[in-house]
């Protein structure tokens, strides 16, 4: 028996398929954070109009803050 979803089947965010920028150990560490409620809204809609989630769009901006500040 084939069954069908309605949906589509979302890609793995931390598969190297993707072609993802990470940070360079590979290790994965899951975090809680907290923020003010409009700005994680605006990174929602950030995150969903560049086609990744919101982890891997927090994590692009944390590593090019990094970056520029020279770490």
């Amino acid at each position: 028996m084939n069954k069908s979803f309605p949906f589509k089947k979302r890609e793995n965010p931390l598969s190297s398929e993707n072609g993802n920028k990470t940070a360079g150990s590979g290790v994965r560490e899951k975090y809680t954070a907290t923020m003010d409620k409009e700005l994680r809204k605006k990174v929602k809609i950030a995150a969903v109009e560049k086609g990744i989630v919101f982890s891997q769009y927090i994590e692009e901006a944390v590593m090019e803050k990094l970056e520029r500040e020279g770490y």
